[in-house]
């Protein structure tokens, strides 16, 4: 039984340096004697007036939005519901293609062109830096008619894109901005984050509650700084969400924001700061970011992205030998890092687990040439059609091998975090076969969307 699975796991002793932020650590108390329906004195979440539409006022205070709705099926019903609120069938929107494929099946439902802006890799790494501004400015120039900028900051290993030099130029072109923020949900509380999307000028930003903060797992927020745009947020979250949402969920999202109102984050970052320090000593594995740096790019300190370039383990492998012989799990491994994802839940037991950790793998490590396997695109796929055509054609199973050349039918991706190689409607070629070849090699599953890989994609025949 999955209740038996879940208590066993419980009682384990495995540290989760993943999501859910509340760390497996009860903060309020939700028993079968709570999961209530909308009956008279409760509310309802589709139009809020009483206890529910109290909790998004407080979601307004913490966060400084205009509007904050309360989401119980995580981020990706708000941003299909905000994707659905600010754009029209066929309208041209400008897609930072880092983003969550919960984006592109937004684009795909509503029928929309998108246009693809690839960020730029970190120095050194297959890590997508930030939105560059500039080039977004001059992408926005080439096509006037653009209706709409989506990207995702900060990204799932913690890159942040500069929102507030960004919103200024999405406004200039009159062009609204939607930034899915699902794992900055606790920028507000602390001015060592970096300062949220809605107060630097985003029209509309998701954040997930359960992501960095205590609160159950599909618990999120929809915020926007524009009450003009509400009334069609409210009415698209209708559309994508439960007409029977859980009272469960909605009472840990309260629990959440009041512990979060009322908790201070000075252990949590007088916490991450010592790891910060002690990680300096070690000599083959590294942290990615630096607080000290300056920030350049600038990053979220809660995200430790722990590499691996430059050994003879990957990702996988470290997070393995994490798993295997410290009883730690880690939100997420790649070919070349691996991400533990803190938060104000964390323990002085768990930092120091880690930290003892690292060290002695560290020290047991060899250098080594990188593998071959490179987790990001270079380069953007052809487009052949926009995802919202694909509707129209027939579909056919082929052997990987022999897809090159093809149109793929299926989205193809690494889970998590879950960004495409390839989306609905674009051209397989030879190096992306390579390329999900060699990350399956290096041990990431690379998944299509009717699980054919590896042996086969799913390609339009046309």
């Amino acid at each position: 039984m999955l209740t038996d699975e879940l208590k066993r796991y419980a009682k384990s002793g495995v540290y989760p340096f993943h999501m859910p932020g509340h760390k497996r650590q009860p903060i309020g108390e939700l028993p079968y004697q709570l999961d209530l329906t909308e009956i008279p004195g409760f509310d309802y979440l589709h139009d809020p007036q009483g206890c529910i539409r109290d909790i998004e006022h407080r979601a307004e205070r913490l966060y400084q939005a205009e509007r904050a709705f309360l989401l119980i099926n995580g981020a990706t019903g708000g941003i299909l519901a905000a994707v659905r609120a600010m754009t029209r069938p066929r309208d041209k929107v400008i897609v930072a293609r880092n983003c969550h494929r919960s984006v592109f099946h937004a684009i795909e439902l509503c029928d929309l062109e998108p246009v693809y802006y690839l960020p730029d890799p970190i120095d050194g790494t297959d890590i997508y830096g930030g939105v560059n501004p500039f080039l977004l400015d001059m992408l926005l120039r080439e096509h006037p008619d653009a209706k709409l900028v989506i990207l995702t900051s900060p990204t799932y290993e913690g890159v942040v894109s500069e929102i507030k030099w960004i919103a200024p130029i999405c406004h200039r072109s009159g062009v609204r901005l939607l930034v899915d923020e699902a794992h900055g949900a606790h920028f507000p509380f602390s001015e060592a984050f970096p300062k949220p999307a809605v107060q630097c000028g985003a029209d509309v930003a998701v954040v997930s509650l359960h992501k960095t903060l205590p609160a159950p797992t599909q618990t999120a927020l929809l915020l926007t700084s524009d009450p003009k745009t509400a009334p069609e947020l409210q009415r698209q979250l209708a559309v994508f969400e439960s007409a029977s949402p859980s009272y469960l969920l909605m009472s840990g999202a309260e629990d959440c924001l009041r512990y979060v109102e009322n908790h201070s984050f000075k252990e949590y970052l007088t916490l991450l700061h010592d790891f910060y320090r002690r990680a300096k000593s070690l000599q083959r594995l590294h942290l990615l970011f630096d607080p000290e740096s300056g920030g350049t790019p600038p990053f979220d300190p809660g995200k430790l992205v722990i590499t691996t370039y430059g050994t003879d383990l990957t990702g996988k492998a470290l997070a393995g030998l994490l798993r295997e012989r410290w009883r730690i799990e880690t939100e997420m491994a790649s070919a070349h890092y691996v991400i533990a994802m803190t938060s104000v839940c964390d323990t002085k037991e768990g930092f120091h687990r880690l930290w003892r950790a690292l060290k002695e793998i560290d020290a047991a490590v060899r250098c080594a040439e990188p593998d071959a396997a490179q987790a990001i695109l270079t380069a953007l796929p052809e487009k052949r059609f926009d995802p919202g055509e694909m509707r129209r054609f027939e579909t056919e199973t082929v052997p990987l091998a022999q897809a090159a050349g093809a149109v793929s039918a299926d989205y193809v991706y690494a889970y998590p975090p879950g960004i495409p190689y390839l989306v609905p409607g674009e051209v397989v070629s030879a190096e992306m076969i390579d390329r999900i070849n060699a990350l399956r090699e290096a041990g990431v599953e690379v998944l299509s969307t009717r699980k054919t890989l590896p042996e086969a994609l799913t390609v339009i025949d046309w």
